[in-house]
Protein backbone atom coordinates (compact mmCIF):
# COMPACT_ATOMS: atom_id res chain seq x y z
CA UNK A 1 0.00 0.00 0.00
CA UNK A 2 1.09 3.46 -0.83
CA UNK A 3 1.63 4.91 2.51
CA UNK A 4 0.60 9.17 3.10
CA UNK A 5 2.66 11.49 3.44
CA UNK A 6 4.65 11.98 7.15
CA UNK A 7 2.59 14.21 9.81
CA UNK A 8 4.42 16.86 11.24
CA UNK A 9 5.70 15.80 15.08
CA UNK A 10 5.64 18.48 17.64
CA UNK A 11 8.04 18.90 20.64
CA UNK A 12 10.66 16.24 19.57
CA UNK A 13 13.80 17.06 18.46
CA UNK A 14 15.35 15.44 15.72
CA UNK A 15 18.53 14.50 17.12
CA UNK A 16 16.14 12.44 19.72
CA UNK A 17 14.86 10.35 17.35
CA UNK A 18 15.94 6.16 16.94
CA UNK A 19 14.62 3.52 14.22
CA UNK A 20 15.26 0.17 13.85
CA UNK A 21 13.80 -3.12 11.95
CA UNK A 22 13.66 -5.77 14.85
CA UNK A 23 11.79 -6.11 17.36
CA UNK A 24 11.22 -8.54 20.68
CA UNK A 25 7.69 -8.48 21.82
CA UNK A 26 7.05 -11.19 24.76
CA UNK A 27 9.94 -12.70 23.77
CA UNK A 28 9.01 -13.57 20.47
CA UNK A 29 11.25 -12.04 17.45
CA UNK A 30 9.53 -10.07 14.55
CA UNK A 31 10.62 -8.30 12.03
CA UNK A 32 9.39 -4.69 11.91
CA UNK A 33 10.20 -0.86 11.50
CA UNK A 34 9.59 1.34 14.54
CA UNK A 35 10.46 4.58 15.43
CA UNK A 36 11.23 6.02 18.92
CA UNK A 37 11.52 9.64 19.74
CA UNK A 38 12.59 10.89 22.89
CA UNK A 39 16.13 10.81 25.26
CA UNK A 40 17.56 7.29 26.87
CA UNK A 41 16.74 3.66 26.05
CA UNK A 42 13.96 3.18 28.25
CA UNK A 43 11.41 6.26 28.12
CA UNK A 44 10.58 7.41 24.96
CA UNK A 45 8.13 10.38 24.20
CA UNK A 46 6.69 8.47 21.41
CA UNK A 47 6.80 5.02 19.89
CA UNK A 48 5.56 5.03 16.09
CA UNK A 49 4.40 1.40 15.73
CA UNK A 50 2.78 -0.17 12.67
CA UNK A 51 -0.89 -0.44 12.34
CA UNK A 52 -0.75 -3.49 11.50
CA UNK A 53 1.40 -4.74 14.21
CA UNK A 54 -0.23 -3.45 17.26
CA UNK A 55 -3.29 -5.93 15.84
CA UNK A 56 -1.69 -9.00 14.46
CA UNK A 57 0.97 -9.08 17.37
CA UNK A 58 -0.18 -7.28 20.11
CA UNK A 59 -4.07 -8.06 20.15
CA UNK A 60 -5.65 -4.16 19.64
CA UNK A 61 -8.83 -4.32 17.78
CA UNK A 62 -10.24 -2.04 15.38
CA UNK A 63 -13.98 -1.00 16.01
CA UNK A 64 -16.97 0.62 14.41
CA UNK A 65 -19.72 2.77 16.52
CA UNK A 66 -22.05 4.75 14.76
CA UNK A 67 -19.86 5.52 11.73
CA UNK A 68 -16.77 6.20 13.35
CA UNK A 69 -13.63 3.69 13.85
CA UNK A 70 -11.61 3.21 17.31
CA UNK A 71 -8.68 1.87 18.03
CA UNK A 72 -9.09 -0.58 21.38
CA UNK A 73 -6.78 -2.73 23.90
CA UNK A 74 -8.56 -3.75 27.00
CA UNK A 75 -10.85 -0.83 27.44
CA UNK A 76 -8.32 1.84 26.40
CA UNK A 77 -10.35 3.31 22.90
CA UNK A 78 -9.30 6.25 20.90
CA UNK A 79 -10.97 7.15 17.70
CA UNK A 80 -8.98 6.51 14.41
CA UNK A 81 -9.72 9.71 12.81
CA UNK A 82 -8.56 11.61 15.61
CA UNK A 83 -4.87 9.85 16.03
CA UNK A 84 -1.96 11.09 14.44
CA UNK A 85 -0.33 8.96 11.47
CA UNK A 86 3.09 8.48 10.18
CA UNK A 87 4.80 6.49 7.59
CA UNK A 88 7.95 4.11 9.00
CA UNK A 89 9.43 1.85 5.67
CA UNK A 90 6.15 0.86 3.76
CA UNK A 91 3.73 0.79 6.78
CA UNK A 92 1.30 3.21 8.36
CA UNK A 93 1.98 3.40 11.96
CA UNK A 94 0.53 5.15 15.29
CA UNK A 95 2.16 6.62 18.35
CA UNK A 96 1.47 3.80 20.80
CA UNK A 97 2.95 4.37 23.53
CA UNK A 98 -0.78 5.80 25.40
CA UNK A 99 -1.78 2.53 25.45
CA UNK A 100 1.37 0.60 26.44
CA UNK A 101 1.64 3.19 29.25
CA UNK A 102 -2.04 2.53 30.39
CA UNK A 103 -1.29 -1.31 30.49
CA UNK A 104 2.25 -1.48 32.01
CA UNK A 105 4.15 -2.35 28.79
CA UNK A 106 7.56 -2.37 29.04
CA UNK A 107 9.87 -0.46 26.10
CA UNK A 108 13.62 -0.83 25.99
CA UNK A 109 15.90 -0.32 22.56
CA UNK A 110 19.31 -1.53 21.83
CA UNK A 111 20.52 -0.39 18.47
CA UNK A 112 18.46 -1.85 15.87
CA UNK A 113 15.82 -3.69 18.50
CA UNK A 114 12.84 -2.85 20.31
CA UNK A 115 12.00 -5.32 22.95
CA UNK A 116 8.28 -4.58 24.22
CA UNK A 117 7.60 -6.89 27.43
CA UNK A 118 4.33 -7.43 29.48
CA UNK A 119 4.56 -10.09 32.22
CA UNK A 120 2.23 -13.09 31.51
CA UNK A 121 -1.11 -13.19 32.86
CA UNK A 122 -2.36 -16.60 34.78
CA UNK A 123 -5.65 -18.03 33.21
CA UNK A 124 -8.36 -17.84 35.70
CA UNK A 125 -10.97 -19.44 34.20
CA UNK A 126 -12.69 -20.54 31.12
CA UNK A 127 -16.22 -19.82 30.03
CA UNK A 128 -17.54 -20.94 26.83
CA UNK A 129 -20.91 -19.52 25.85
CA UNK A 130 -24.10 -21.61 25.29
CA UNK A 131 -27.09 -21.99 22.85
CA UNK A 132 -26.49 -19.77 20.07
CA UNK A 133 -22.81 -18.02 21.56
CA UNK A 134 -21.56 -21.67 21.93
CA UNK A 135 -18.79 -20.61 19.17
CA UNK A 136 -17.61 -17.94 22.30
CA UNK A 137 -14.88 -18.46 25.14
CA UNK A 138 -14.29 -16.52 27.28
CA UNK A 139 -10.78 -16.56 29.25
CA UNK A 140 -10.94 -14.73 33.01
CA UNK A 141 -7.00 -13.45 33.26
CA UNK A 142 -5.33 -11.95 36.10
CA UNK A 143 -3.93 -9.29 33.75
CA UNK A 144 -3.59 -8.16 30.59
CA UNK A 145 -2.20 -10.45 27.59
CA UNK A 146 -1.03 -10.31 24.29
CA UNK A 147 -2.52 -11.65 21.34
CA UNK A 148 -0.43 -12.70 18.47
CA UNK A 149 -0.95 -14.03 15.20
CA UNK A 150 1.36 -15.93 13.64
CA UNK A 151 0.85 -17.89 10.27
CA UNK A 152 -2.09 -19.80 10.58
CA UNK A 153 -1.84 -20.18 14.58
CA UNK A 154 -3.00 -17.87 17.36
CA UNK A 155 -0.60 -17.22 20.11
CA UNK A 156 -2.09 -16.32 23.96
CA UNK A 157 0.35 -15.29 26.27
CA UNK A 158 -0.87 -15.89 29.45
CA UNK A 159 0.47 -19.01 31.37
CA UNK A 160 -2.07 -21.84 31.78
CA UNK A 161 -2.04 -25.07 33.59
CA UNK A 162 -2.36 -28.65 32.13
CA UNK A 163 -5.89 -28.99 33.18
CA UNK A 164 -6.90 -26.08 31.40
CA UNK A 165 -5.40 -27.18 28.56
CA UNK A 166 -7.31 -30.41 28.47
CA UNK A 167 -10.49 -28.27 29.12
CA UNK A 168 -9.34 -26.70 25.27
CA UNK A 169 -8.81 -29.69 23.64
CA UNK A 170 -12.12 -30.99 24.55
CA UNK A 171 -13.59 -28.09 23.01
CA UNK A 172 -11.67 -29.30 19.85
CA UNK A 173 -9.14 -27.09 19.95
CA UNK A 174 -5.49 -28.60 19.19
CA UNK A 175 -2.91 -26.61 21.35
CA UNK A 176 0.80 -26.26 22.49
CA UNK A 177 2.23 -24.78 25.02
CA UNK A 178 5.87 -23.22 26.06
CA UNK A 179 7.32 -20.73 27.71
CA UNK A 180 5.99 -18.15 25.26
CA UNK A 181 2.25 -19.32 26.32
CA UNK A 182 -0.69 -21.03 24.72
CA UNK A 183 -0.65 -21.90 21.16
CA UNK A 184 -4.19 -22.35 18.98
CA UNK A 185 -3.37 -24.13 15.87
CA UNK A 186 -4.67 -23.62 12.72
CA UNK A 187 -7.37 -20.54 14.32
CA UNK A 188 -5.42 -17.52 13.70
CA UNK A 189 -7.58 -16.33 10.82
CA UNK A 190 -10.22 -18.81 12.07
CA UNK A 191 -10.84 -16.74 15.53
CA UNK A 192 -11.74 -13.26 15.56
CA UNK A 193 -10.58 -11.73 19.20
CA UNK A 194 -11.71 -9.05 21.73
CA UNK A 195 -10.00 -7.47 24.55
CA UNK A 196 -12.12 -6.41 28.01
CA UNK A 197 -11.00 -4.95 31.81
CA UNK A 198 -12.81 -4.62 34.85
CA UNK A 199 -12.17 -7.93 35.09
CA UNK A 200 -9.47 -8.75 32.65
CA UNK A 201 -10.84 -10.92 29.34
CA UNK A 202 -9.58 -12.13 25.93
CA UNK A 203 -12.81 -12.85 24.36
CA UNK A 204 -12.48 -15.82 21.35
CA UNK A 205 -15.39 -15.78 18.80
CA UNK A 206 -15.50 -18.43 16.15
CA UNK A 207 -13.94 -21.40 18.05
CA UNK A 208 -13.70 -24.51 15.29
CA UNK A 209 -11.82 -27.20 15.38
CA UNK A 210 -8.43 -27.33 13.61
CA UNK A 211 -8.29 -29.99 10.73
CA UNK A 212 -4.94 -30.52 10.40
CA UNK A 213 -3.35 -33.63 11.15
CA UNK A 214 -0.36 -34.42 13.79
CA UNK A 215 1.62 -35.27 10.60
CA UNK A 216 0.87 -32.06 8.77
CA UNK A 217 1.53 -29.73 11.59
CA UNK A 218 5.02 -31.30 11.78
CA UNK A 219 5.55 -29.87 8.24
CA UNK A 220 6.20 -27.01 6.99
CA UNK A 221 3.34 -24.85 5.66
CA UNK A 222 4.03 -25.27 2.05
CA UNK A 223 4.81 -29.00 2.10
CA UNK A 224 1.56 -29.22 3.97
CA UNK A 225 -0.29 -27.47 1.03
CA UNK A 226 1.32 -29.47 -1.51
CA UNK A 227 -0.39 -33.08 0.03
CA UNK A 228 -3.57 -31.69 -0.01
CA UNK A 229 -5.35 -34.45 -2.29
CA UNK A 230 -6.75 -31.57 -4.51
CA UNK A 231 -3.44 -29.65 -5.34
CA UNK A 232 -2.25 -33.42 -5.64
CA UNK A 233 -4.86 -34.15 -8.63
CA UNK A 234 -4.42 -30.38 -10.21
CA UNK A 235 -0.24 -31.14 -9.81
CA UNK A 236 -1.09 -33.96 -11.90
CA UNK A 237 -2.85 -31.80 -14.46
CA UNK A 238 -0.18 -29.05 -15.01
CA UNK A 239 -0.44 -27.09 -11.84
CA UNK A 240 3.30 -26.08 -11.04
CA UNK A 241 3.52 -25.20 -7.12
CA UNK A 242 7.21 -24.58 -5.78
CA UNK A 243 9.95 -22.68 -3.91
CA UNK A 244 13.23 -21.67 -4.61
CA UNK A 245 15.76 -19.50 -3.47
CA UNK A 246 17.61 -16.78 -6.79
CA UNK A 247 21.08 -14.39 -5.79
CA UNK A 248 20.90 -11.37 -7.20
CA UNK A 249 24.03 -9.96 -6.27
CA UNK A 250 24.96 -10.87 -2.78
CA UNK A 251 21.37 -11.10 -2.26
CA UNK A 252 19.80 -14.63 -1.83
CA UNK A 253 15.63 -14.10 -2.98
CA UNK A 254 13.05 -16.73 -1.76
CA UNK A 255 10.41 -17.24 -3.95
CA UNK A 256 7.12 -18.74 -3.66
CA UNK A 257 4.95 -19.70 -6.93
CA UNK A 258 2.25 -21.31 -8.68
CA UNK A 259 2.03 -21.62 -12.04
CA UNK A 260 -1.29 -22.85 -14.17
CA UNK A 261 -1.02 -23.25 -18.19
CA UNK A 262 -2.48 -20.31 -20.16
CA UNK A 263 -5.32 -22.36 -21.37
CA UNK A 264 -6.16 -24.96 -18.01
CA UNK A 265 -9.46 -26.16 -17.94
CA UNK A 266 -8.84 -26.59 -14.41
CA UNK A 267 -8.50 -23.54 -12.77
CA UNK A 268 -9.00 -19.58 -13.89
CA UNK A 269 -7.52 -16.78 -12.79
CA UNK A 270 -10.10 -14.38 -11.16
CA UNK A 271 -9.60 -10.87 -8.95
CA UNK A 272 -11.29 -12.20 -5.24
CA UNK A 273 -13.48 -9.12 -3.75
CA UNK A 274 -16.28 -8.49 -1.95
CA UNK A 275 -19.12 -7.94 -4.18
CA UNK A 276 -21.48 -6.28 -1.37
CA UNK A 277 -19.63 -3.53 -0.33
CA UNK A 278 -15.62 -2.26 -1.10
CA UNK A 279 -14.81 -0.65 2.52
CA UNK A 280 -13.43 -3.15 5.12
CA UNK A 281 -10.29 -5.66 5.10
CA UNK A 282 -11.03 -9.44 5.36
CA UNK A 283 -8.19 -11.97 6.08
CA UNK A 284 -7.42 -13.90 2.09
CA UNK A 285 -9.17 -17.18 3.25
CA UNK A 286 -12.47 -15.34 3.77
CA UNK A 287 -12.02 -13.77 0.20
CA UNK A 288 -10.62 -17.16 -0.89
CA UNK A 289 -12.99 -19.69 0.59
CA UNK A 290 -16.05 -18.22 -0.88
CA UNK A 291 -14.68 -18.41 -4.63
CA UNK A 292 -13.18 -21.60 -4.08
CA UNK A 293 -9.55 -20.74 -4.67
CA UNK A 294 -7.58 -22.95 -4.05
CA UNK A 295 -4.37 -20.56 -5.18
CA UNK A 296 -4.82 -17.15 -3.88
CA UNK A 297 -2.16 -14.32 -3.34
CA UNK A 298 -3.38 -10.51 -1.91
CA UNK A 299 -3.97 -8.41 -4.43
CA UNK A 300 -3.85 -4.60 -5.02
CA UNK A 301 -3.20 -1.03 -2.59
CA UNK A 302 -5.80 -0.15 -0.23
CA UNK A 303 -5.89 2.48 2.76
CA UNK A 304 -4.99 0.01 6.13
CA UNK A 305 -6.24 2.97 7.84
CA UNK A 306 -9.68 3.68 6.33
CA UNK A 307 -9.65 0.03 4.53
CA UNK A 308 -10.70 1.73 1.32
CA UNK A 309 -9.25 0.47 -1.82
CA UNK A 310 -6.46 2.28 -4.09
CA UNK A 311 -6.57 0.58 -7.42
CA UNK A 312 -8.24 -1.28 -10.20
CA UNK A 313 -10.98 -4.48 -9.68
CA UNK A 314 -12.90 -5.18 -11.92
CA UNK A 315 -14.65 -8.22 -11.48
CA UNK A 316 -17.18 -9.95 -14.57
CA UNK A 317 -17.37 -6.65 -16.60
CA UNK A 318 -17.83 -4.51 -13.20
CA UNK A 319 -15.66 -1.62 -11.96
CA UNK A 320 -15.62 -2.56 -8.39
CA UNK A 321 -12.80 0.38 -7.78
CA UNK A 322 -11.15 2.00 -10.57
CA UNK A 323 -7.86 2.68 -11.25
CA UNK A 324 -5.79 5.35 -9.88
CA UNK A 325 -2.33 7.54 -11.31
CA UNK A 326 -1.79 5.61 -14.72
CA UNK A 327 -0.25 2.28 -12.32
CA UNK A 328 0.03 -0.88 -13.31
CA UNK A 329 -2.12 -3.40 -14.08
CA UNK A 330 -3.60 -6.42 -15.77
CA UNK A 331 -6.64 -7.39 -17.61
CA UNK A 332 -7.69 -10.60 -18.78
CA UNK A 333 -10.37 -13.21 -20.55
CA UNK A 334 -11.89 -16.04 -19.44
CA UNK A 335 -8.29 -17.94 -19.96
CA UNK A 336 -5.20 -17.59 -22.24
CA UNK A 337 -2.49 -14.99 -21.21
CA UNK A 338 -2.63 -11.61 -19.84
CA UNK A 339 -2.37 -8.33 -20.99
CA UNK A 340 -0.28 -5.68 -19.21
CA UNK A 341 0.18 -2.19 -19.35
CA UNK A 342 -0.58 0.85 -17.28
CA UNK A 343 -4.27 2.01 -16.52
CA UNK A 344 -6.25 5.22 -16.13
CA UNK A 345 -9.69 5.43 -17.02
CA UNK A 346 -10.81 8.48 -18.74
CA UNK A 347 -14.61 9.62 -17.66
CA UNK A 348 -16.72 12.80 -18.54
CA UNK A 349 -20.07 14.19 -17.49
CA UNK A 350 -22.35 15.84 -19.75
CA UNK A 351 -24.88 18.13 -18.49
CA UNK A 352 -27.36 19.27 -21.38
CA UNK A 353 -26.52 22.54 -22.91
CA UNK A 354 -23.69 23.03 -20.57
CA UNK A 355 -19.65 21.97 -21.10
CA UNK A 356 -18.41 18.62 -20.07
CA UNK A 357 -17.07 17.94 -16.50
CA UNK A 358 -14.24 15.37 -15.96
CA UNK A 359 -14.86 12.38 -13.30
CA UNK A 360 -11.94 11.65 -11.77
CA UNK A 361 -12.32 8.66 -10.06
CA UNK A 362 -14.32 5.56 -9.79
CA UNK A 363 -15.35 3.33 -6.80
CA UNK A 364 -11.92 4.22 -4.85
CA UNK A 365 -10.79 5.70 -1.84
CA UNK A 366 -7.98 7.88 -3.47
CA UNK A 367 -9.77 11.41 -2.74
CA UNK A 368 -8.83 14.00 -4.27
CA UNK A 369 -10.38 17.39 -5.14
CA UNK A 370 -13.22 17.83 -7.41
CA UNK A 371 -15.57 15.38 -8.85
CA UNK A 372 -15.49 11.72 -8.54
CA UNK A 373 -18.06 9.07 -9.44
CA UNK A 374 -19.61 5.97 -7.04
CA UNK A 375 -21.95 3.02 -7.94
CA UNK A 376 -23.31 0.37 -6.43
CA UNK A 377 -20.85 -1.62 -6.33
CA UNK A 378 -19.24 0.66 -3.76
CA UNK A 379 -21.45 -0.72 -1.44
CA UNK A 380 -25.81 -0.06 -0.48
CA UNK A 381 -24.46 3.15 1.32
CA UNK A 382 -21.86 5.73 0.53
CA UNK A 383 -20.55 7.54 3.99
CA UNK A 384 -18.32 10.98 3.16
CA UNK A 385 -14.63 10.37 2.83
CA UNK A 386 -13.22 13.78 3.43
CA UNK A 387 -14.36 16.91 4.97
CA UNK A 388 -15.90 18.38 2.26
CA UNK A 389 -17.87 17.39 -0.28
CA UNK A 390 -21.36 17.75 -1.66
CA UNK A 391 -22.99 15.36 -4.09
CA UNK A 392 -25.69 14.35 -6.77
CA UNK A 393 -27.45 10.74 -7.45
CA UNK A 394 -28.06 10.21 -11.13
CA UNK A 395 -30.92 7.85 -11.87
CA UNK A 396 -31.77 6.81 -15.77
CA UNK A 397 -30.13 10.13 -16.81
CA UNK A 398 -31.35 12.32 -14.58
CA UNK A 399 -30.54 14.02 -11.28
CA UNK A 400 -32.88 12.94 -8.77
CA UNK A 401 -31.27 14.57 -5.54
CA UNK A 402 -28.67 16.36 -3.87
CA UNK A 403 -27.34 15.81 -0.53
CA UNK A 404 -24.94 18.32 2.21
CA UNK A 405 -22.06 17.38 4.20
CA UNK A 406 -23.93 16.67 6.83
CA UNK A 407 -25.84 13.90 5.20
CA UNK A 408 -22.82 12.35 3.40
CA UNK A 409 -21.23 12.05 6.95
CA UNK A 410 -24.12 9.81 8.22
CA UNK A 411 -24.73 8.04 4.62
CA UNK A 412 -26.79 8.06 1.79
CA UNK A 413 -27.65 4.87 -0.06
CA UNK A 414 -26.66 4.27 -3.35
CA UNK A 415 -29.13 3.40 -6.26
CA UNK A 416 -29.60 -0.14 -7.43
CA UNK A 417 -29.05 1.41 -11.39
CA UNK A 418 -27.31 4.74 -11.02
CA UNK A 419 -24.66 6.98 -9.98
CA UNK A 420 -23.32 9.26 -6.98
CA UNK A 421 -21.85 12.24 -8.51
CA UNK A 422 -19.41 13.20 -4.81
CA UNK A 423 -17.68 17.23 -5.19
CA UNK A 424 -14.91 17.42 -2.87
CA UNK A 425 -12.71 20.30 -1.86
CA UNK A 426 -14.77 23.10 -2.77
CA UNK A 427 -15.43 21.82 -6.62
CA UNK A 428 -19.12 22.88 -7.44
CA UNK A 429 -21.74 20.32 -8.23
CA UNK A 430 -22.35 20.55 -12.16
CA UNK A 431 -25.92 19.96 -12.26
CA UNK A 432 -29.17 19.89 -10.46
CA UNK A 433 -32.35 18.34 -9.67
CA UNK A 434 -33.83 17.38 -13.12
CA UNK A 435 -31.09 17.98 -15.45
CA UNK A 436 -30.63 15.26 -17.88
CA UNK A 437 -26.91 14.24 -17.41
CA UNK A 438 -25.01 11.35 -19.25
CA UNK A 439 -21.66 9.61 -18.37
CA UNK A 440 -18.94 8.71 -20.80
CA UNK A 441 -16.03 6.48 -20.05
CA UNK A 442 -13.34 4.72 -21.85
CA UNK A 443 -10.05 3.15 -21.09
CA UNK A 444 -6.66 4.70 -21.86
CA UNK A 445 -5.27 1.12 -22.25
CA UNK A 446 -6.97 -2.30 -23.86
CA UNK A 447 -6.62 -3.95 -21.15
CA UNK A 448 -9.74 -2.35 -19.27
CA UNK A 449 -11.92 -3.38 -21.69
CA UNK A 450 -11.41 -6.69 -20.99
CA UNK A 451 -13.79 -8.69 -17.96
CA UNK A 452 -10.99 -8.72 -15.41
CA UNK A 453 -8.74 -6.41 -14.38
CA UNK A 454 -6.47 -6.21 -11.58
CA UNK A 455 -4.43 -3.00 -10.46
CA UNK A 456 -1.46 -2.88 -8.70
CA UNK A 457 2.12 -0.76 -9.87
CA UNK A 458 4.97 -0.67 -10.75
CA UNK A 459 4.96 -2.95 -13.77
CA UNK A 460 8.17 -5.04 -13.36
CA UNK A 461 8.66 -6.84 -16.63
CA UNK A 462 6.89 -6.34 -20.45
CA UNK A 463 8.06 -8.87 -22.92
CA UNK A 464 11.00 -9.86 -20.99
CA UNK A 465 12.90 -6.19 -20.57
CA UNK A 466 12.53 -4.59 -16.94
CA UNK A 467 10.38 -1.77 -17.50
CA UNK A 468 10.20 0.01 -13.55
CA UNK A 469 9.76 3.20 -13.85
CA UNK A 470 7.66 4.19 -10.03
CA UNK A 471 7.71 8.04 -10.78
CA UNK A 472 5.34 7.58 -13.87
CA UNK A 473 2.95 5.63 -11.95
CA UNK A 474 2.91 8.31 -9.27
CA UNK A 475 5.11 6.40 -6.44
CA UNK A 476 7.31 7.75 -4.17
CA UNK A 477 11.27 7.77 -4.66
CA UNK A 478 11.13 6.15 -0.92
CA UNK A 479 8.52 3.43 -2.02
CA UNK A 480 10.78 2.45 -4.53
CA UNK A 481 13.66 2.01 -2.66
CA UNK A 482 12.38 0.42 0.44
CA UNK A 483 13.14 -3.32 1.10
CA UNK A 484 10.20 -5.40 1.77
CA UNK A 485 8.38 -8.93 1.00
CA UNK A 486 6.88 -8.53 -2.60
CA UNK A 487 3.72 -10.10 -4.18
CA UNK A 488 3.81 -10.54 -8.45
CA UNK A 489 1.45 -11.46 -10.58
CA UNK A 490 3.70 -12.55 -13.76
CA UNK A 491 3.83 -15.01 -17.22
CA UNK A 492 5.98 -16.95 -19.56
CA UNK A 493 5.40 -17.90 -22.77
CA UNK A 494 3.55 -21.10 -21.37
CA UNK A 495 2.42 -19.87 -17.75
CA UNK A 496 0.44 -17.44 -15.54
CA UNK A 497 2.83 -17.23 -11.86
CA UNK A 498 1.35 -15.58 -8.48
CA UNK A 499 4.47 -15.49 -6.59
CA UNK A 500 5.56 -14.06 -3.01
CA UNK A 501 8.92 -13.26 -2.43
CA UNK A 502 11.01 -12.23 0.46
CA UNK A 503 14.44 -12.30 1.20
CA UNK A 504 16.16 -15.58 2.64
CA UNK A 505 18.35 -14.33 5.41
CA UNK A 506 16.63 -11.20 6.49
CA UNK A 507 16.98 -8.80 3.90
CA UNK A 508 14.16 -8.35 1.99
CA UNK A 509 14.50 -7.40 -2.07
CA UNK A 510 13.88 -3.74 -3.36
CA UNK A 511 11.63 -3.61 -6.48
CA UNK A 512 14.53 -3.44 -9.02
CA UNK A 513 15.81 -6.80 -7.69
CA UNK A 514 12.82 -8.38 -7.67
CA UNK A 515 12.65 -7.26 -11.27
CA UNK A 516 16.09 -8.73 -11.95
CA UNK A 517 15.02 -12.05 -9.69
CA UNK A 518 11.93 -12.47 -11.51
CA UNK A 519 14.13 -12.00 -15.26
CA UNK A 520 16.30 -14.92 -14.03
CA UNK A 521 13.01 -17.17 -13.62
CA UNK A 522 12.73 -16.52 -17.21
CA UNK A 523 9.57 -14.72 -16.55
CA UNK A 524 8.18 -12.36 -19.88
CA UNK A 525 5.49 -10.00 -18.45
CA UNK A 526 5.57 -9.26 -14.20
CA UNK A 527 3.72 -6.43 -12.02
CA UNK A 528 4.25 -5.49 -8.36
CA UNK A 529 1.33 -6.02 -6.36
CA UNK A 530 1.01 -4.83 -2.51
CA UNK A 531 3.26 -5.64 -0.67
CA UNK A 532 5.17 -5.46 2.93
CA UNK A 533 3.25 -6.97 5.85
CA UNK A 534 0.39 -7.27 2.82
CA UNK A 535 2.10 -10.33 1.25
CA UNK A 536 0.56 -13.31 1.50
CA UNK A 537 0.02 -16.60 -0.35
CA UNK A 538 -2.61 -18.95 0.25
CA UNK A 539 -2.74 -23.02 -0.74
CA UNK A 540 -5.66 -25.11 -0.24
CA UNK A 541 -6.37 -23.11 2.25
CA UNK A 542 -3.06 -23.15 4.27
CA UNK A 543 -1.56 -19.80 4.77
CA UNK A 544 2.27 -20.70 3.14
CA UNK A 545 4.14 -17.56 3.52
CA UNK A 546 3.04 -14.14 4.99
CA UNK A 547 5.36 -11.22 4.25
CA UNK A 548 6.03 -9.92 8.34
CA UNK A 549 5.17 -13.31 9.75
CA UNK A 550 1.67 -11.65 10.60
CA UNK A 551 -1.78 -12.93 9.40
CA UNK A 552 -2.44 -9.42 7.70
CA UNK A 553 -5.85 -8.32 6.56
CA UNK A 554 -6.19 -7.64 2.91
CA UNK A 555 -9.16 -5.35 0.63
CA UNK A 556 -8.71 -7.62 -2.15
CA UNK A 557 -7.11 -10.97 -3.67
CA UNK A 558 -5.88 -12.56 -6.86
CA UNK A 559 -6.94 -16.52 -6.89
CA UNK A 560 -6.66 -19.61 -8.92
CA UNK A 561 -10.17 -20.87 -9.04
CA UNK A 562 -12.11 -23.98 -9.97
CA UNK A 563 -13.72 -24.24 -13.23
CA UNK A 564 -16.63 -25.62 -11.84
CA UNK A 565 -17.06 -22.51 -9.09
CA UNK A 566 -20.10 -20.19 -9.94
CA UNK A 567 -19.28 -18.02 -6.91
CA UNK A 568 -16.62 -15.97 -7.76
CA UNK A 569 -16.77 -13.78 -4.41
CA UNK A 570 -18.27 -13.30 -0.91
Amino acid sequence: MPPPPPAPIAEVRVTDQFSGDRLTIGGIDTSSSWLWQGQGATRPTRLWLPLDLLVGQMGFQRQADVGEEFLDWYGFQRPLSGLQQRTIGDEVALDALPWLNAMGVQVNRAKSTLRVDLPKPHLKKLRQGKGSSANRLVLDLSGPALVQRQGDDLLLQVKVTPLQESQLRRLGLKTRRDRSGLKLLGQSSRLSTLTLKDPWRVVLDGITPAKSSTKQRQSQAFQIALLAPEMQDLIKKGLVLDQRVVQVGVKPIRLYRAGVQHNSSDLLLRPLAPSHAQPGLRYLNQLAQPANALVAVNGGFFNRVRQLPLGAVRLNNEWLSGPILNRGAIGWKRSGPLMFGRLQLIQEMTVVGRRRWPLGMLNSGYVQRGLSRYTRAWGPTYRALSGEEQALILSEGRVDAVYDQASLVRGVPLPLKGDLIVARGGAALPAQIGDEVTINMRSSNPLGELPQVMGGGPLLLQMGRVVLNGRQEGFSPGFLAVSAPRTVVAQDSERIWLLAVKGANGSDPTLIETSLALSQLGLRDALNLDGGGSTTMLIANTTVMTGRGITPRVQNGLGLISDQSKVLAN
